[in-house]
């Protein structure tokens, strides 16, 4: 239920119309002087010192915060084809822990296809493969990572899976852990000393030089890992009637290696800017507090700037902060339309935004992914970002994101890349989002739809997964999840009866159970960790119920008296009690506040 004041309303017409192109421009062209940022280096500094500076002017009071953080900062890579001629293949390095020594080594080349990995013989050899698999669409990353390693790899070529703009490497990386490792996961960031990336286009001529046999290479990568004190931006505007409760608004600073960065992330940083100095001029109609948070250690440090923070402000986020908003990749060239809105508690809200600002109805919903710092789904906080796109016709299915632009971590995301129309589209959306968010007396929350959406996710898990239906169903946990539905619906009728009444005391219940209903549910949806803990990276965050979707692993076992099989029958019989507890709790909350309501 969206409700805004009709003064709030009258207002943000008022701040859209304060969007200033000429602000956002000189902005932008001013942070387009340092990059390539790569986290810890003095032109990532010097960037952090532009934004403090710039909020500083616009009458905040931002701090630099410090914090250490595990990265891998590429250097050099280098690849020579030594037989069956000799050739330099331009490459580019993986983000990831491994390295070279500065002068490389020298092995034979064979080609393993996505489907032999962990079959194919490869110790000692430099491994000739396919970015793209036949499972996450990041592709090679986690699992197939370690079983090469395992298996005793010398190094990788990874063949580049764009083939819409075949003659660029997109800078790649391994996410296998998010954030600073612990002592239970560090051993899951891969060591493979050299992982290198080509394009389609020069992959497909090494396949067919590899498949005929005879094949050596040369290769460099150069990598420097280790801790390192990294800046971390914030700042604050304090609501007046609400100011204990906030919304996070966020972006990342640092940029890929090698890369300019204007789209991914100057363009979203100088959004930021132009929402900050906007808000502090009205701040004294904020009925909730906004935070600014800029990261860094977003690129070459596995999101290590979002999860400190999480991790050191854990308790606030999770019983004070509404949501976080993330701006990435807004103002892009060619960006006409608008990407599909991320199911969440907030999607009606987004929709209204969207078309409040531009007049696009959005009728495509995605489920949201862990790109884009959504380091707070244990902490139960829904997380989502909005920005536009670039059409069908023109958007690059293999990148993410940039709007969609071939150049998304090449090179070639300089200056040009970005439309300062379309960025000042971008912030009057965000600007719609972040008010309603703030300023709405009943939190703009409807989990009617995205409920909805968790039901056809199950039912459709539970349906690929017949085979096994008498030794493990999820029959009970999605009749937990149409309660939610039903229960949606009735709170939904309730928070209008209850907006339009203005009982302070009733507004209050009804906050609380439209924040804590989140808290249950958005972590047995997107998380597989505890709440103060981080997701896996395996799925990089894409896959829905990611604590029961083995379910169809299980599914797919010869035997079902296999030790294998029973080992993953109780890790799903534990993990779908936890889920069934969220949806549960959820209810229940649901069913308390109708009943005070």
């Amino acid at each position: 239920m969206i409700l805004l004041p009709e003064e709030d309303g009258k207002l943000l017409r008022k701040m859209e119309a304060e969007v200033s192109k000429e602000t956002l421009g000189a902005n932008f062209d001013e942070l387009m002087q340092y990059p390539p940022l790569h986290s810890g280096s003095p032109e990532e500094e010097k960037a952090i010192q532009v934004l403090r500076r710039k909020l500083e002017e616009y009458g905040l009071e931002p701090k630099v915060l410090r914090y250490e953080a595990y990265i891998t900062d590429p250097k050099t890579a280098k690849l020579t084809v030594m037989a069956p001629q000799v050739m330099e293949v331009q490459t580019t390095p993986y983000r990831q822990a491994g390295s070279t020594s500065p002068e490389g080594f020298e092995a034979d080349v064979i080609y393993v296809p996505p489907d032999m990995i962990g079959y194919q013989e490869c110790r000692g050899k430099i491994v000739l493969c396919e970015q793209k698999t036949s499972g996450d669409w990041m592709g090679l990353q986690g699992k197939l990572l370690l079983t090469l390693q395992d298996m005793g790899v010398a190094g990788l070529i990874v063949i580049e899976q764009d083939d819409y703009m075949p003659s660029v490497c997109h800078q790649r990386a391994d996410f296998s852990v998010s954030g600073n490792p612990t002592p239970e996961n560090f051993h899951l960031i891969p060591t493979i000393p050299a992982i290198l990336h080509v394009s389609n286009r020069d992959g497909a001529k090494l396949r067919k030089m590899a498949q005929g046999g005879g094949m050596r290479a040369h290769i460099v990568s150069f990598a420097e890992t280790k801790w390192k004190k990294l800046p971390l931006l914030v700042t604050e505007i304090k609501g007046k009637k609400e100011p204990d409760k906030f919304v996070l608004v966020n972006g990342h600073v640092d940029t890929p290696p090698y890369c300019m960065g204007a789209t991914d992330n100057i363009s979203g940083d100088t959004a930021i800017l132009e929402v900050a100095r906007i808000l502090n001029k009205h701040k004294d109609k904020l009925r909730r507090s906004v935070r600014i948070a800029y990261w860094t250690g977003h690129e070459i440090g596995k999101y290590a700037g979002s999860t400190w923070f999480n991790d050191a402000f854990w308790h606030d986020l999770r019983y004070n902060c509404v949501a976080s908003y993330n701006i990435d990749s807004p103002g892009c060239q060619g960006a006409t339309t608008v990407r599909e809105a991320p199911y969440s508690e907030v999607l009606e809200a987004v929709l209204e935004s969207i078309k409040d600002a531009t007049g696009i109805t959005v009728e495509h919903y995605r489920w949201p992914t862990r790109a884009g710092d959504g380091s707070f789904w244990g902490t139960g906080l829904p997380h989502f970002g909005v920005t536009t796109s670039r059409p069908k016709e023109t958007y690059d299915p293999h990148v993410n994101y940039s709007g969609g632009g071939w150049w998304w971590h090449t090179p070639f995301e300089t200056h040009d890349k970005m439309d300062l129309d379309i960025l000042v589209t971008d912030v009057k959306i965000e600007l719609n989002l972040i008010w309603r968010l703030a300023n709405c007396p009943v939190l703009p929350f409807n989990y009617t739809q995205y409920a909805r959406r968790m039901v056809e996710i199950l039912e459709d898990m539970q349906k690929k997964s017949d085979k096994i239906v008498d030794f493990y169903n999820f029959h009970h946990l999605i009749a937990e999840a149409k309660e939610l539905v039903g229960l949606s619906e009735k709170l939904e009728d309730a928070a209008k009866k209850v907006a339009k009444g203005g009982d302070l005391a009733k507004v209050e219940d009804l906050n609380r159970c439209l924040m804590w209903v989140g808290r249950h549910v958005n972590p047995v949806a997107h998380s597989d960790a505890d709440i103060a803990n981080q997701v896996t990276m395996e799925t990089f965050g894409a896959q829905p119920f990611p604590r029961i979707c083995q379910i169809t692993e299980l599914a797919g076992m010869t035997l079902h008296q296999s030790p294998e099989f029973k080992f993953l029958y109780t890790k799903l019989v534990r993990e779908r009690n936890l889920v069934e507890d969220g949806f549960y709790q959820a209810n229940e909350l649901i069913r308390a506040t109708l009943g005070k309501l």
